[in-house]
C-alpha cells in the first residue's frame, strides 16, 4: 500500500501552511524558498467562480526532486470572510498523473458545491508517492491556435514509442503575465482510441476565453507514456478579434510644394488595431515603404519603422526617401509583425512623379 511522504523526512515546502487570498483577485508575494521538495509554482494560484456557482482554483505544482512522483494529494480549503474555519474542503492531484524530475504539472480543482460565501481559498500539498519514469514518447505538433471568444487549437499527436499509448489525454494550457505565471485555463481532451506505435491523429481542443491569457502550452500523457511541453510559437496564433489597416498613405515633399530630384520626401501612413475582445493586448509591428520604378519595375528604395500597437490608438509612422533621379514611381506600404507574420493589407499604392526642376 501506498504511503504519503511526510514533512519529517521529505522536507515538503508548504505543507501544512494555508495560503489565503481573494477568489477572484488571488495573486501576491511570491515563494523564494528555494528548499528541496514538491511545492507550488505561485503561492497565489488563480480561482474564479464557474457559471454554475462552484470555486474554481487553478495552479501549479513543480517536482524539484530528481525522481518522478505520482499521486499528488493537494487540498483546497474554501473559507468566507466572517470566519477562519472552511465552509468546504476538497482533495484533489494534477491533471499528469506521473510528474517528471524537475517538471511542472498544471491542477484544477472545485468545491463540493456552489456557494456564494466563499471569498478566500487555502491550498495545501499533503503528499505524494515516487513513481517509476514515464518515456515522453508522445510527440505533439502545434498547427495554430485561434482567438476569439474561445480558444480552438488544432495539433497532431505520435506515438513514437514501442507500445500501444492508451487513454491519451491532451490539455491546452494558459499563463497570465505574472512571474512566475499563474495557470488561469486548462482545456482537456481525451482521446477515443489507443494510438499504435508509430502511429498519428490529428486532434482539436476547444476552450474558454480567459482575458488574462498571454501564453499557452500542450502537454499529453496516456497510461504509459508522456510528451513534452509544447510552446504554442506566437506565429501560430491568430486572433478572430481585431483588425489591423494601413490608412491614409501620403508622400509629402517636405522643402517643395512638388518633388523634386534629392528633395526630401516624407512618406507616412496611419496604422489602428481595433480588437473585439477584452483582451488589452499590444501588437509589435514593422512598417515597410517600398519604392519602384514605374517604367522599369525595379525596387528604387525600402525602409522600415518599428514599433507597437495598442488598441483603438492610431500609430503614425514615417519613412523619409530622398530621390536620386527624376521619373514616375509607385510607392507601396505594408505591415509585418515581429515573424514576419503580415498583419493587413497593404496601403494604397501611389504614382509619386519625381522631376529635375
Amino acid at each position: 500500500m501506498k504511503k504519503f511522504l511526510r514533512l519529517n523526512n521529505i522536507m515538503l515546502l508548504f505543507l501544512l501552511t494555508i495560503i489565503s487570498f481573494p477568489v477572484l483577485h488571488g495573486f501576491g508575494q511570491i515563494q523564494t524558498d528555494t528548499g528541496e521538495g514538491v511545492f507550488l509554482v505561485n503561492t497565489y494560484p488563480y480561482s474564479f467562480k464557474d457559471e454554475n456557482g462552484f470555486t474554481v482554483v487553478l495552479g501549479e505544482i513543480f517536482n524539484n526532486h530528481n525522481f518522478p512522483i505520482t499521486d499528488i494529494k493537494i487540498l483546497v480549503n474554501f473559507y468566507g470572510d466572517v470566519s477562519d474555519e472552511p465552509i468546504d474542503s476538497v482533495t484533489g492531484s494534477t491533471i499528469l498523473s506521473s510528474v517528471r524530475e524537475q517538471e511542472n504539472s498544471p491542477f484544477l480543482l472545485k468545491s463540493s458545491f456552489p456557494n456564494s460565501s466563499i471569498s478566500r481559498v487555502g491550498v495545501t500539498i499533503l503528499g505524494f508517492d515516487s513513481s517509476s519514469n514515464k518515456p515522453t514518447s508522445l510527440l505533439i505538433q502545434t498547427n495554430s491556435l485561434e482567438i476569439s471568444d474561445s480558444l480552438d487549437f488544432s495539433g497532431q499527436i505520435t506515438n513514437t514509442g514501442n507500445d500501444d499509448a492508451t487513454n491519451i489525454k491532451i490539455h491546452l494550457v494558459s499563463n497570465d503575465i505574472f512571474a512566475p505565471p499563474r495557470i488561469v485555463n486548462i482545456s482537456s481532451i481525451t482521446l477515443d482510441d489507443p494510438l499504435s506505435p508509430g502511429e498519428s491523429q490529428v486532434f482539436s481542443i476547444n476552450g474558454i476565453l480567459n482575458s488574462k491569457s498571454v501564453a499557452h502550452y500542450v502537454i499529453a500523457e496516456s497510461d504509459n507514456y508522456l510528451s513534452e511541453t509544447e510552446i504554442i510559437d506566437d506565429n501560430k496564433i491568430t486572433s478572430l478579434n481585431k483588425i489591423i489597416s494601413i490608412n491614409q498613405v501620403t508622400a509629402i515633399n517636405i522643402k517643395q510644394d512638388e518633388s523634386i530630384v534629392y528633395s526630401p520626401i516624407r512618406i507616412g501612413g496611419q496604422i489602428l488595431m481595433q480588437e473585439f475582445t477584452p483582451i488589452p493586448l499590444e501588437e509589435s509591428y514593422t512598417f515597410y515603404v517600398q519604392i519602384k520604378d514605374a517604367e522599369s519595375g525595379l525596387v528604387e528604395f525600402i525602409s522600415s519603422h518599428s514599433s507597437v500597437l495598442y488598441e483603438n490608438l492610431p500609430e503614425n509612422p514615417s519613412i523619409i526617401w530622398l530621390p536620386e533621379k527624376e521619373g514616375l514611381f509607385f510607392i507601396e506600404t505594408y505591415l509585418w509583425n515581429k515573424n514576419n507574420v503580415v498583419l493587413s493589407s497593404p496601403g494604397e499604392i501611389l504614382l509619386i512623379h519625381v522631376s529635375t526642376a
